[in-house]
C-alpha cells in the first residue's frame, strides 16, 4: 500500500514540476527579440555634451507626427557602462528610431565610443540589425565619427549607411570663458587641437568610403560664431575626414539656429528626412 501511494505522489510531483517549468516567466536574458526586416534600416540618435533624453525627444515627436518613423528603442548607458534597452522593434515599422542616452553626459570621447560599440553590438545580436543610420548632435557627432573609424569593416556591428552631424565641433570649441563655466572630462576633447580631435583627423583613412555624410551647421549672425558656440568652419570641418563625394554640408541661417536650438528647428527635421528618406515630401 505504501508503494502504491508513493508512486501516486511521485506522479503528481512530476506533473507539478512540468507545469511550473512550462508556465514560469522568462528571465530578462531569455527574452525573444523581434528581428528587424532586412529592408528596414533604423536610425539612431545621440545627444551631445550635457545632453539628455530631452535633447532629441521633441524632434522625434515631430517626425512621428509627420509619419516619417516611430521611436521604438531607447538605449540607456549607466555610469558604469552597463547598457539597458527598453522597447521593441516591430517588423511593420518602416523607419524605426533608436534613441541613445548617456547617464554620464560629460564623458570623454573614448568612453562614449566604447559605449556605442557595446550598444551596436547588442543591436545586432539581440535585434538582428544589419544596417543603421546615425544622427549626432554636437559631441554626439564626434562620438559617432570616432565609433565609425574604430569599427571599420568589423562584422560584429551593424553597417552604418549614413551619418548626420548637427553642430558638431570638429575643430573644437573656441569660445571665451566656455571651459571655465563648464566641467567634466569631455572638455579635454572639446578644446581646439585636442588629442581626441587630432586623432579623428589622423585616422581619416579609417572612415569607410561608402558612408554618406550630412553635416548641418547653424549660423545665428556671424559664421565666425556660427550657432553661438560652434563656428561654421568647425561644424563643417569633417569634410576633411572623408572623400568629397561623400560629404554634404547644409547651413541653417536663422535667429533660432543656436547650438542648443538646432534640433528644435523644423527645417533641420526636413534636412534629415530628405537625406535619409528620399521619398519624404517637403
Amino acid at each position: 500500500m505504501k508503494k502504491k501511494y508513493s508512486g501516486i505522489g511521485l506522479f503528481f510531483i512530476c506533473i507539478l514540476i512540468i507545469g511550473l517549468f512550462i508556465s514560469r516567466p522568462k528571465l530578462i536574458n531569455e527574452q525573444t527579440h523581434v528581428a528587424a526586416s532586412p529592408a528596414v534600416i533604423p536610425t539612431l540618435f545621440l545627444h551631445g555634451y550635457k545632453g539628455s533624453e530631452r535633447s532629441f525627444s521633441t524632434m522625434l515627436e515631430r517626425m512621428e507626427q509627420q509619419n516619417w518613423g516611430t521611436k521604438t528603442l531607447v538605449c540607456f548607458v549607466h555610469k558604469n557602462g552597463r547598457v539597458s534597452i527598453r522597447g521593441t522593434l516591430p517588423k511593420n515599422v518602416e523607419n524605426p528610431f533608436i534613441q541613445v542616452i548617456f547617464e554620464n553626459n560629460r564623458a570623454q570621447l573614448s568612453d562614449q565610443t566604447k559605449w556605442l560599440q557595446e550598444i551596436m553590438k547588442q543591436l545586432k545580436e539581440r535585434y538582428y540589425i544589419e544596417e543603421i543610420n546615425v544622427v549626432g548632435h554636437s559631441m554626439g557627432g564626434l562620438a559617432l565619427t570616432n565609433y565609425i573609424q574604430s569599427t571599420e569593416n568589423q562584422d560584429g556591428y551593424p553597417k552604418v549607411q549614413s551619418l548626420i552631424t548637427i553642430g558638431s565641433p570638429f575643430l573644437g570649441i573656441d569660445q571665451k570663458g566656455y571651459f571655465e563655466r563648464n566641467y567634466g572630462k569631455a572638455l579635454i576633447d572639446l578644446k581646439p587641437n585636442s588629442q581626441a580631435l587630432n586623432k579623428l583627423s589622423h585616422h581619416r583613412t579609417s572612415f569607410p568610403d561608402d558612408i554618406q555624410v550630412l553635416s548641418i551647421a547653424g549660423v545665428v549672425e556671424d559664421p565666425l560664431t556660427g550657432d553661438g558656440l560652434v563656428s561654421l568652419e568647425s561644424a563643417l570641418a569633417n569634410r576633411n575626414l572623408i572623400n568629397s563625394d561623400q560629404f554634404t554640408g547644409k547651413v541653417v541661417t536663422s535667429i533660432t539656429a543656436t547650438h542648443s536650438g538646432l534640433h528644435e528647428i523644423e527645417v533641420v527635421d526636413q534636412l534629415i528626412a530628405n537625406f535619409l528618406w528620399e521619398n519624404i515630401d517637403e
